[in-house]
């Protein structure tokens, strides 16, 4: 049995970017993450303690947001994932969507951005 949790549309102001600009003006990101969780007994017990929050999922995600500066949404993705697996042992793969929808890309585009899925264990490993 598999279970997911997810949160979509988190938007967060951050400083992220190739460019001097994004970096000193900052910009917003959309995130979207939906993760395995192997649960033991919360699906039995309705104990909070038992399961992982989606609150304290978005916490990480916007602190690891708004704390560093990286050039790279790969990075940024690789910083949420290591955070994530870190703090709640419970979730065994993620797929964590990043969308940068004021991109400096001159032609109109509805999207654009990262999309990363990996296991804990290969994502740790690495």
């Amino acid at each position: 049995m598999i279970t997911k949790l997810f949160v979509k549309n988190i938007e967060v102001f951050a400083h992220h970017g190739l460019f001097p600009e994004e970096n000193k003006l900052g910009q917003n990101f959309i995130f979207e993450v939906e993760c395995d969780v192997k649960y033991k007994t919360a699906l039995f017990n309705d104990n909070i303690n038992d399961s992982v929050s989606y609150a304290d999922i978005t916490q990480t995600i916007v602190e690891v947001t708004t704390q560093s500066t990286f050039n790279l949404l790969e990075r940024l993705a690789g910083e949420i994932l290591k955070n994530l697996f870190n703090k709640f042992p419970e979730i065994t793969y993620i797929k964590l969507k990043i969308n940068k929808p004021a991109a400096p890309i001159k032609y109109h585009f509805e999207e654009c951005g990262v999309m990363i899925e990996a296991g804990c264990v290969e994502f740790l490993n690495l």
